[in-house]
């Protein structure tokens, strides 16, 4: 098997062995299905770039979840800078016209989850993501964010405090609006 070859065969495992967690933890943190997509898209396309540069086989989960972090990175200083709302007529149409209430209701967890996230600093939400989304241990988080073991611990400790509170005031604003 030539050398390119190789190069294919170990992109595409990690194409399959990760994709879907690493779409799981870039849709937590931007909230968005279609740029969550494009982060995952210029993951892959820079993990291809640079698969030669992996050193540690083992580590392969933590180099593409740091790739993906410094494109979300990206993502979010690209947001900021272009912070234009552009909707065609169509898209508002789309947007105000209400869906079949069995699916809000199917929905609703999800997304007063999402908007609590939403309202997480990032350096809660990474960690929080990392350990109960991921599955990667206290420990293994500290050592992929380099941070201290006691950091993860407070960090992840503050995101549930922050998030119990918000989904609970989420849920209450959402049944008062229904009444």
């Amino acid at each position: 098997m030539s050398l390119n070859n190789k190069k294919k065969a170990e992109y595409h495992r990690l194409v399959e062995k990760y994709a879907n967690d690493l779409y799981k933890f870039s849709y937590r943190m931007c909230g968005d299905p279609e740029a969550a997509e494009d982060i995952l898209q210029e993951t892959f396309y820079e993990a291809w770039r640079s698969l030669e540069s992996l050193k540690d086989k083992n580590k392969v989960k933590a180099w593409l979840f740091q790739i993906l972090r410094y494109r979300y990175a990206h993502w979010v200083r690209d947001k900021v800078r272009h912070s234009k709302v552009n909707l065609s007529l169509d898209q508002i149409e789309n947007s105000l016209s209400l869906p079949d209430p069995d699916i809000l209701k199917s929905l609703s967890n999800k997304e007063i989850l999402q908007k609590a996230l939403n309202g997480l600093d990032n350096r809660y939400k990474e960690p929080f993501l990392l350990v109960f989304l991921q599955n990667f241990s206290c420990k293994e988080a500290a050592e992929h964010l380099g941070v201290p073991l006691g950091t993860v611990l407070s960090r992840i400790h503050r995101a549930r405090v922050f998030l119990r509170k918000s989904v609970t005031k989420l849920m209450d604003l959402e049944q008062n609006e229904s009444l």
